[in-house]
């Protein structure tokens, strides 16, 4: 039976914010206020299910997959693009190659380009080191006039989330006064950096994640380049603008609770968040340790191997990280023929109206291409949404704990709200979480036995429009949140691989996205499957965008 339901919570910004942050902050009116609340957002009842499964340390296995490890292959690149106007990671190292351009050039541009009205609107970035970028484009545009590039990556600008550190940069997780003790770059930077990568900038997030419209009071919202009166997502939102509007060929961000794929859905790019561990997370100051972890964010669906050949693993002392090889995709795949896709309809059809639509006309485009769909049932959906929201929350509130209470008072009242509510949650639920968290592992593995990939829509919402109101204060609609994360904790509470691609717009010309799951370690499924889409899909060139050659 499905049983996820609409959560209806009161939307706050402005003053009623501030007084409603102040009232669960306060304890006698939080124990007044609470029950109602959590009564509203599906914890009561919760609380009154029983698990029966064991109890069982966070994060979920991983390790299911009946698949074995396999040797990577040799890189491939797909020939097919989503549009005229994108630029691919093949493309720009072709034009290296040939002395069409230099990545001296395409750095000048960059930095040219950033400072007009249109691309500095969306905010894309929050912090610069042009002299580095500088020296780092001179070095790879001598490599590339020596013939000794160091590979595809080599001079290819990548955008990245304020969450992992990056050499001579603060690293403060969208805070106003979070500074992540890890020096130098963190792993999967330091990786794109050995591969000849020009990091262009910090990228702006949601505050510590907490959210998926990418408002922050402290730098500005990341805004959509399809239309920059709307969000770009969250909380991922600053490397999912830079990819979507051409300023950077891969978006280095994480997914603790759709953090990836929602703003990829938003910009109407190209999100993966990798099996849990697939990537390192050693030097990212990420809040939620079992769940959140990085992927990348590209314009095509070739380009995510191409990252992720990079991004993959680390060193054999990295706790975060399994030594796994990656199988590389066949992004030259044209049909998915002995390819199975499950869909449960009613969770498939729970969205807006438009976003049903275009991931239907997918589903149809994929059967034409040979792939075996087969209507399949998820249960238990409502229980590991409230779990996830359990898990995520706390796990925030015990990173946050050892700083200063003056310190936790910078953070903006959306986010002080949150985290407030968030103390209702005591070690039953946190334990009940645990088992449900275990008991959606044991589903998944049933379902994952009898079909390759689960289908649904990326988001159940568009990206919706940034109100001036709540750019002071921010803005708490934790319904709309619920509604826009309907299909993406499934994978975070799991640890499973998912990827969201384009799959059309809607009647407004906002992006609609297409999520698909698979066992853990197939990612090189998924972005088959998103290279066979990629050429039915249309993709229209972005209100904003800055060509790199």
């Amino acid at each position: 039976m499905y049983d996820l339901k609409s959560v209806s919570l009161p939307i706050l910004s402005g003053v009623p914010l501030k007084m409603v942050r102040a009232l669960l902050e306060y304890d006698p009116t939080f124990n007044l206020l609470a029950p109602a609340l959590l009564r509203d957002a599906g914890v009561q009842s919760y609380r009154a299910q029983s698990e029966t499964a064991p109890a069982l340390d966070e994060p979920a296995e991983t390790d299911w997959t009946a698949a074995p490890p396999t040797e990577p292959r040799t890189m491939q690149v797909a020939g097919q693009l989503a549009a005229g106007h994108v630029c691919s990671i093949q493309q720009l190292h072709d034009a290296y190659v040939v002395g069409e351009t230099t990545p001296t050039a395409v750095v000048e541009a960059l930095i040219a380009a950033r400072s007009t009205p249109e691309v500095a609107r969306l905010n894309a970035h929050i912090a610069y080191d042009d002299a580095a970028l500088r020296a780092d484009a001179a070095a790879a545009s001598e490599r590339y006039r020596t013939g000794t590039a160091r590979g595809m990556l080599d001079g290819v600008p990548i955008s990245v989330k304020d969450e992992f550190a990056v050499a001579n940069y603060r690293t403060g997780a969208g805070t106003s006064f979070f500074q992540t003790a890890y020096r130098g770059d963190a792993t999967p930077v330091a990786q794109a950096r050995a591969a000849g990568a020009l990091i262009i900038g910090k990228a702006q997030m949601h505050e510590i994640g907490l959210g998926v419209t990418g408002t922050n009071v402290h730098y500005g919202p990341a805004r959509n380049p399809v239309n920059p009166t709307h969000s770009a997502g969250g909380s991922s939102g600053g490397p999912a603008a830079a990819v979507a509007s051409g300023q950077a060929l891969i978006g280095l961000g994480a997914d603790g609770g759709g953090s990836i794929r929602l703003p990829a859905s938003f910009c109407g790019i190209y999100g993966l968040k990798p099996t849990y561990r697939r990537i390192s997370s050693q030097g990212g100051a990420g809040a939620v340790w079992s769940m959140s972890h990085p992927g990348p964010l590209t314009a095509t669906a070739g380009d995510l191997d191409i990252a992720m050949q990079v991004l993959v693993g680390g060193s054999t002392d990295d706790a975060s990280v399994s030594q796994r090889p990656y199988q590389s995709a066949d992004v030259t795949r044209r049909d998915l023929r002995g390819v199975s896709i499950g869909y449960m309809p009613e969770w498939f059809e729970h969205a807006d109206a438009e976003i049903v639509a275009a991931c239907r006309s997918m589903l149809h485009y994929f059967r034409s291409a040979g792939a075996d769909l087969r209507e399949i049932n998820v249960p238990g959906l409502e229980a590991a949404r409230v779990a996830h929201t359990i898990i995520i929350t706390t796990e925030i509130l015990q990173s946050l704990a050892p700083f200063a209470t003056q310190s936790r008072q910078q953070l903006s009242d959306e986010t002080r709200l949150s985290l407030a509510i968030a103390r209702a949650f005591n070690e039953r639920d946190i334990a009940h979480a645990r088992q449900t968290r275990h008991q959606c592992t044991q589903n998944l593995k049933h379902i994952f036995g009898s079909i390759d990939l689960l289908a649904t829509p990326t988001c159940g919402l568009l990206a919706p429009t940034i109100e001036a109101r709540s750019l002071p204060h921010g803005k708490s609609d934790l319904g709309s949140t619920f509604e826009m994360m309907r299909f993406a904790f499934l994978a975070n509470l799991s640890g499973i691989p998912a990827v969201s691609m384009p799959a059309g717009y809607a009647k407004n010309r906002l992006p609609v996205g297409f999520q698909l799951m698979a066992r853990p370690w197939q990612e090189h499924t998924l972005i088959e499957a998103a290279c066979v889409a990629q050429q039915w899909t249309t993709i229209v060139k972005p209100q904003v965008w800055h060509s790199l050659h």
